[in-house]
């Protein structure tokens, strides 16, 4: 199991930020680009070159999301809301994986069935976003960073109305 650590800007425009891993070496670089409606991130790896770009679709009721890897790969995240609970449904190559969490906790899993691939966590009373994420399947350690970003993106957006 590996884990990564994210801590967001106290006041921010835009998502600029490092994905740390357990020794503080950079792992991912986030730039989000500045729009009025939508959203695009664009998510690096430490030597710079560009891993996938995550765009927020525009004109839908509930959130979502498509991630385009460079080597031509698209997951598709589909936000839906259950009964106090946050649950996104992941499109990644004819493969179904089920993100479910708490808003309230601010805990939530990436789950194939009944397989914890990787958790991600939000410490609460923090100034600041801070994200621990624990990937259990390290090849889809990508896909978890990815959920990630679109999670916050969901909070972001929720905590604004």
């Amino acid at each position: 199991m590996r884990s990564l650590y994210v801590q967001q800007k106290v006041f921010k425009v835009t998502d600029h930020y490092p994905i740390l891993d357990e020794n503080k070496n950079p792992v991912y670089f986030v730039d989000q680009d500045f729009k009025f409606v939508g959203n695009t991130v664009h998510v690096k790896d430490s030597e710079g070159n560009p891993i996938f770009t995550i765009n927020r679709e525009i004109f839908t009721f509930l959130p979502r999301y498509k991630v385009e890897f460079v080597d031509g790969r698209e997951i598709f995240l589909n936000s839906r809301f259950t009964f106090f609970k946050q649950a996104i449904d992941v499109e990644a190559q004819g493969q179904k994986l089920f993100v479910q969490g708490d808003f309230l906790s601010r805990s939530f899993q990436v789950l194939d069935g009944e397989q914890v691939l990787g958790s991600i966590d939000r410490e609460l009373f923090r100034f600041a976003d801070v994200f621990e994420m624990k990937i259990h399947d390290e090849s889809k350690q990508d896909l978890i960073v990815a959920i990630m970003i679109a999670v916050d993106n969901i909070i972001d957006e929720q905590e604004k109305k």
